[in-house]
C-alpha cells in the first residue's frame, strides 16, 4: 500500500513537472493584426457621420510617401459597407468605454495603442491617377511623372503576452493590398479600429526604393533578425522580425515604424526623398511563468520535477514488467508442462 501511495504521488509530480515545462517553453499564443497607414476608432467615424451631409462618407486620414492627407483630399472614398456606417452611428456607452487606449507617440502615424482586445479592419480605397507633382519655376529639378498609388498594408504578429526571461518574436510585413483583396469593413464591433491603406506613389521605374523598419522597446533586450533597411520592388512584400527578451514583469509599450526612401536611378534628375509611412504602438504585458519564476527557473524546476516523478514510477514499472513476464513466460511454462504431461501419458 505504501508503495502504491508513493507511486501515485510520483505520478502527480510528473504531471506537474510536464505542465510547468509546457508553460515555460511551449508555444505562445500569437496576436495578428492587419493595419494601414492611419487607424481611426469607431467613435471618430461616428462623430463624423453625425456632421456629414447625407450620402457622403467619412473623411479618413491617409498616409502616403508624399505626406499625410485625407480620403477627400486625394479624391478617394473608403470602401465601407453602408450597414457598417449605420452601426457606428448607434455607438453605445459600453462600446465607447471599451475603445482602445490613446497615447501621443512621436513619429507615429497613429495614436491608437493596439492590444489583444483590439480588432482592426482595413478599408481599401477607390483611387484614380496621382496628380503630377511639378517643381515651381526657377527652383530647378525635374517633374515627377504622374502615376498610380500602390496600396499597401502592414501585417503585425506578436505574442499575446511576454514572459520574464523568455525570448519572443515580433513580425512586421509590408504587403501589397491589390484591388481591395482584404475584405472591407462589414460591421463595427466594440473596440474595433478602422485602418486605411498606406499609399505609395509608383516611382519604381525611375527610383530605387528602400524601406527601413525600427522598433523601440526600452524595457526589453532587442535583437533584429533581418536587416533594418531592405530594398522594395513594385508588388513585392518586405518582412522584418525581432527577438525580444524581458527581464522583469510589467506592462510595456513597444513602438514600431516604417520609413521609405526613394533614390533616383542613373539618368533621373531628381532629389532623393524619404517619408515615414507607418507607425504603431503595441501594449505588451510581461508576466512571470508562475509566481515569481522566470522562464529559465521554471524550466529547471519543471525538469527536476519531471525526473523525480519519473523515478517514482519505477516500482509501478517493475510491477508492470513482472506482470508481462508472468503472462509471457508463465504461459510458456504451462505449455511445456502440458506437453510433458501428454508425452508421459502416451508412454
Amino acid at each position: 500500500m505504501r508503495r502504491l501511495i508513493f507511486t501515485f504521488i510520483g505520478l502527480v509530480i510528473l504531471v506537474a513537472g510536464g505542465a510547468l515545462l509546457w508553460v515555460s517553453i511551449g508555444p505562445q499564443p500569437k496576436e495578428e493584426r492587419t493595419t494601414g497607414g492611419v487607424l481611426t476608432t469607431q467613435a471618430e467615424i461616428a462623430a463624423q457621420n453625425l456632421q456629414a451631409a447625407p450620402g457622403t462618407g467619412p473623411d479618413l486620414g491617409v498616409i502616403s510617401d508624399q505626406g499625410p492627407g485625407s480620403t477627400n483630399s486625394i479624391g478617394a472614398q473608403p470602401e465601407i459597407a453602408s450597414d457598417a456606417l449605420e452601426d457606428v452611428a448607434t455607438l453605445d456607452t459600453a462600446e465607447a468605454e471599451a475603445l482602445p487606449q490613446v497615447a501621443a507617440a512621436p513619429d507615429m502615424t497613429t495614436d491608437v495603442i493596439l492590444d489583444n482586445q483590439t480588432d482592426v479592419a482595413v478599408a481599401p480605397l477607390n483611387l484614380g491617377e496621382v496628380a503630377p507633382m511639378t517643381t515651381p519655376d526657377g527652383q530647378g529639378g525635374a517633374t515627377t511623372p504622374a502615376g498610380f498609388y500602390e496600396q499597401r498594408v502592414v501585417e503585425m504578429e506578436w505574442p499575446r503576452s511576454f514572459r520574464v526571461g523568455g525570448a519572443s518574436s515580433i513580425r512586421v510585413t509590408l504587403k501589397v493590398l491589390a484591388d481591395g483583396s482584404l475584405q472591407p469593413v462589414a460591421e463595427v464591433a466594440e473596440n474595433e479600429v478602422l485602418a486605411t491603406p498606406i499609399l505609395i506613389t509608383d516611382r519604381y521605374d525611375t527610383h530605387n526604393a528602400t524601406v527601413t523598419a525600427t522598433l523601440s522597446a526600452p524595457d526589453f533586450t532587442v535583437e533584429a533578425v533581418n536587416d533594418e533597411t531592405q530594398p522594395m520592388e513594385r508588388g513585392q512584400q518586405v518582412e522584418w522580425r525581432w527577438t525580444l527578451e524581458a527581464n522583469k514583469g510589467q506592462r510595456s509599450v513597444i513602438a514600431l515604424g516604417i520609413r521609405i526612401n526613394w533614390q533616383p536611378k542613373p539618368g533621373t534628375v531628381d532629389s532623393p526623398t524619404s517619408a515615414n509611412i507607418w507607425g504603431q504602438s503595441l501594449q505588451a504585458d510581461v508576466d512571470y511563468v508562475f509566481g515569481g519564476l522566470t522562464v529559465p527557473q521554471a524550466s529547471a524546476l519543471g525538469t527536476a520535477l519531471a525526473v523525480l516523478g519519473f523515478v517514482a514510477q519505477f516500482p509501478l514499472a517493475l510491477k508492470v514488467l513482472q506482470m508481462v513476464r508472468d503472462i509471457v513466460f508463465g504461459r510458456s511454462r504451462r505449455t511445456r508442462s502440458r506437453r510433458s504431461s501428454t508425452s508421459r501419458r502416451r508412454r
